[in-house]
């Protein structure tokens, strides 16, 4: 039984990577084409993801990055030596050019969480990570108790392209650790599209669940 072109083209849509897309109207897009998170922030998620950030576990970060890549992509992880590692399969990754990380908010980490979960990600999908396309240019003010208004202000120009003939023309995979509002992600996608970027795509481990959201 033949397709009509118009369900044809939203099968196509359901089937494009990455997976468990989040909803534009639960979440600040802003010029993002879309975002994806397998988790809801919380729990042991939430837990794994503070130890990254603010335990020095950055092992911790690499290992998140394989599950985003494995249950964003469909990527295959295999254990050498106890340590999870993504083997390349460039056909999940062919609607992107490159992944960039969201730049560090803190100083005096020694590394990036964003960009240590790019690592995997970026193996995994046969991409080139840039970890320093995108630079934070000036410190904003925490984010956590702010409301989504506050936030997209707080952030706003907080960001921009390093080396803009690095991301001209590319269509590129943003990643973070969470995504609360959606409004560092935006902030991030509209420095890269000033700087001439084709798309921007954001992906995270987890997503603020809305009724948890400040807004």
């Amino acid at each position: 039984m033949p397709v009509c072109p118009d369900c044809a083209e939203a099968l196509k849509k359901l089937e494009r990577k990455p997976s468990r897309r989040l909803n534009s109207g639960e979440h600040y897009f802003g010029s993002l084409e879309g975002a994806a998170a397998p988790f809801v922030y919380g729990d042991e998620v939430r837990s794994a993801i503070l130890r990254a950030k603010y335990l020095g576990e950055s092992w911790t970060a690499v290992q998140l990055g394989c599950w985003v890549a494995r249950l964003l992509f469909g990527a295959e992880i295999d254990l050498k030596a106890g340590v999870a590692v993504p083997q390349q399969q460039k056909a999940l990754g062919l609607e992107y050019d490159q992944v960039v990380p969201v730049p560090s908010s803190r100083r005096g980490r020694g590394y990036n969480v964003p960009a240590l979960m790019a690592l995997p990600v970026a193996q995994a999908l046969g991409l080139p990570l840039e970890p320093e396309a995108l630079v934070r240019i000036h410190k904003n003010s925490p984010q956590a108790s702010l409301s989504m208004e506050e936030r997209l202000v707080n952030i706003a120009g907080a960001f921009r392209a390093q080396e803009p003939q690095q991301v001209e023309g590319k269509r590129i995979l943003l990643v973070d650790d969470v995504i609360t509002t959606g409004a560092t992600a935006s902030a991030c996608a509209q420095a890269l599209l000033d700087a001439g970027a084709q798309s921007v795509f954001a992906i995270a481990l987890a997503a603020a669940e809305v009724n948890k959201q400040n807004k």
